[in-house]
């Protein structure tokens, strides 16, 4: 892999913003980050590739999507290739493969083998980092847009179907922890190496805690298909707010949580405790109108995606727009945006040791910004996989 520099105004590494920095990367991996003067070859031999901007941040990671572009991430091979090259144009480098819809378990099956065949490969865009189970063991009462004949009570020997299905790609799964057989599915999971999140759950400030307590650590899209904050009855919301040991999903569209609760949720969590996600849908991108999917209506309109009852169907907003609003509502302090943007997802995860930060020996995953947080390219393993078209213009006319 041919050698690749990249400089920026501003270089954004977990400790600290190096101003007027630069990154060398090296076989897909970044060999150094310091000021440009001391990192970038005066005289680039022939061969090399040097990107210049204003922001560097590290590549985001979306732990919660479904799709994008037109194109499902459970549909097939081929459109879950084509959603990752499309998604690398909003700054994602690694996204985890949102599923679990079904009529029966044999369809779920279905649909996570189809995603399983790209995780980890090199998909010219956005690395499909695994799948995340969202349901179907979640509660009718907060179930959001799923079918409520679709939902299904937790079950150990189901999860060990779907992990044999994925061929061991699930990273993550999501339960409501009041439900039957909740807690002795959140150990199962934990025993086999899955993350567990607790979501689209009616359940009480005492259920939650069992279900920390049981093993998960990530609170699915928070504020969002849970119960609510009252003063006598916490409820899941009150745990997230109250405790550390869960990483908060935040998706800041605008539409689906007020910045006023976001900002709530910042100020008690802090940047190390929320992760920006986009909980987008596969119709992320698309013109506003009505779309027929899984034999359902979706209607996109006014920046967001309902059922015709107006129930929420994920959003249809990118990351970048959603760091754009992060900046606006809870901070302009660019390591805390870095911080939910990629970081807390990475340890999430466990793959803070590959990814997540722009820091010697990891893997050279990295977002180009302008100014305004427009993107202007995005690494993914040291290529260059998106390059917005003002900057070939740019470059040309240099």
């Amino acid at each position: 892999m041919a050698e690749l520099y990249v400089r920026a105004g501003k270089v954004v590494t977990p400790s600290a913003v190096v101003q007027d920095g630069a990154v060398r990367v090296e076989d897909g991996r970044i060999a150094a980050v310091g000021a440009a003067a001391a990192v970038v070859p005066s005289h680039p031999a022939l061969g090399i590739t040097v990107l210049a901007g204003p922001v560097l941040m590290p590549g985001f990671i979306d732990l919660h999507v479904h799709g994008f572009g037109g194109r499902g991430l459970g549909e097939s091979a081929d459109a879950a290739l084509e959603a990752s090259r499309r998604v690398a144009a909003t700054g994602v480098t690694t996204w985890y493969a949102g599923l679990g819809h079904g009529s029966s378990l044999e369809e779920v099956e279905r649909s996570v083998a189809e995603a399983a065949s790209v995780v980890g490969t090199r998909t010219g865009g956005a690395r499909l980092a695994g799948i995340f189970m969202e349901g179907p063991y979640i509660s009718v009462e907060k179930r959001g847009a799923w079918p409520a004949a679709n939902l299904r009570r937790p079950s150990v020997e189901e999860l060990r179907r779907l992990v044999e299905a994925a061929a061991g790609t699930i990273r993550r799964v999501n339960v409501a922890p009041e439900l039957e057989g909740a807690l002795a599915f959140v150990r199962a999971a934990r025993e086999a190496g899955i993350v567990v999140s607790l979501g689209h759950s009616n359940a009480t400030y005492e259920e939650a805690l069992a279900g920390i307590e049981a093993g998960a650590t990530v609170a699915n899209h928070t504020f969002n298909a849970m119960s609510g904050l009252d003063h006598r009855r916490p409820g899941l919301v009150g745990a997230v707010l109250a405790r550390d040991d869960l990483f908060a999903e935040l998706i800041l569209d605008g539409v689906h949580v007020h910045p006023a609760a976001a900002r709530a949720l910042f100020r008690a969590r802090g940047q190390e405790g929320v992760v920006l996600v986009t909980d987008g849908s596969p119709l992320t991108g698309m013109p506003e109108g009505n779309y027929e999917r899984g034999g359902r209506t979706l209607v996109v309109a006014g920046g967001a995606c309902r059922l015709p009852d107006g129930t929420l169907a994920g959003s249809v907003s990118s990351f970048d727009r959603d760091l754009r609003n992060a900046r606006a509502w809870l901070t302009d302090d660019l390591t805390a945006l870095a911080a939910m943007s990629s970081g807390n997802a990475a340890r999430a995860m466990g793959i803070d040791r590959e990814t997540g930060a722009i820091a010697p020996g990891l893997r050279a995953d990295l977002a180009l910004l302008d100014d305004d947080f427009t993107v202007l390219a995005t690494v993914v393993a040291g290529e260059v996989v998106f390059e917005a078209a003002q900057r070939r213009a740019e470059a040309r006319h240099d």
